[in-house]
């Protein structure tokens, strides 16, 4: 049997990337330590899953590859459940995230989910059921 453990997302700007979730995001770091890359792991309050960031190269020459130029296209959604999806866009925006979607209903989701940016592309999500 498997259970999620880790979402590991592959950054090139490892400083601008933690300062996007930690800062812009408010996830904690484990370590305030790993601001400097090449990894930082960042809690979730169910205790259970968490978000690390690491390096895009490292992780190429993990599994004997090279980290060759991004896509033009989404690979990812990082989805996080807020209790009000305008005030978290917001809030986000104001603290320097790019808005990729303005808060909006959709009845066939049956949620309320407004998109911004990180600072290598990742499509954040927050959303409301």
């Amino acid at each position: 049997m498997s259970m999620l453990n880790q979402i590991r997302i592959l950054v090139d700007d490892f400083p601008a990337s933690f300062h996007f979730y930690r800062d812009v995001l408010g996830l904690m770091p484990q370590l305030e330590a790993q601001r400097s890359g090449p990894y930082a792991c960042f809690k979730f309050d169910d205790g259970g899953t968490d978000l690390a960031l690491f390096s895009r190269e490292l992780m190429a020459q993990a599994v004997g590859g090279t980290s060759g130029p991004r896509g033009s296209g989404d690979y990812a959604v990082l989805v996080l459940r807020v209790d009000d999806v305008d005030a978290a866009h917001a809030k986000a925006v104001a603290s320097g995230a790019d808005s990729a979607a303005k808060p909006a209903d959709q009845a066939d989701w049956g949620m309320r989910v407004a998109h911004i940016r990180a600072p290598e592309g990742t499509l954040v999500e927050f959303c409301s059921y």
